[in-house]
């Protein structure tokens, strides 16, 4: 009886570690993630100054705004060419079977998400 109660115990620490990781690696990838758009932000403010683009005005708000527009459609542009590289492959491939197919599945899920 004593070493149901340890176990279950010892068991139900190894979770709340495991969960309190977790979730202390959501934090820090929101973090880099924030750092990283502030980070941006600054590079696209200097890059709107440096075209001479006075800070308050229309025009600078568009100069931002069309540099983040840019950097979304190369994203986009980059997933799409993944996404087609990874379906020319799979459907060159000499693979066969049922878990072939599975795999196969996974990558394109994965790259086409």
């Amino acid at each position: 009886m004593f070493q149901k109660v340890l176990c279950f115990i010892l068991f139900s620490i190894l979770l709340t570690s495991c969960a309190d990781y977790r979730s202390e690696q959501k934090k820090m990838k929101l973090i880099k993630e924030k750092e990283l758009i502030k980070k941006q932000r600054v590079e696209d403010i200097d890059t709107c100054k440096y075209y001479g683009f006075k800070e308050g005005t229309d025009s600078f708000s568009d100069c931002l705004m069309n540099l983040d527009l840019a950097r979304k459609q190369a994203i986009l542009t980059r997933k799409m060419l993944e996404c087609e590289a990874v379906r020319r492959d799979n459907n060159q491939s000499a693979a066969t079977g049922f878990w072939a197919g599975v795999l196969m599945g996974a990558r394109e899920n994965l790259a086409c998400d």
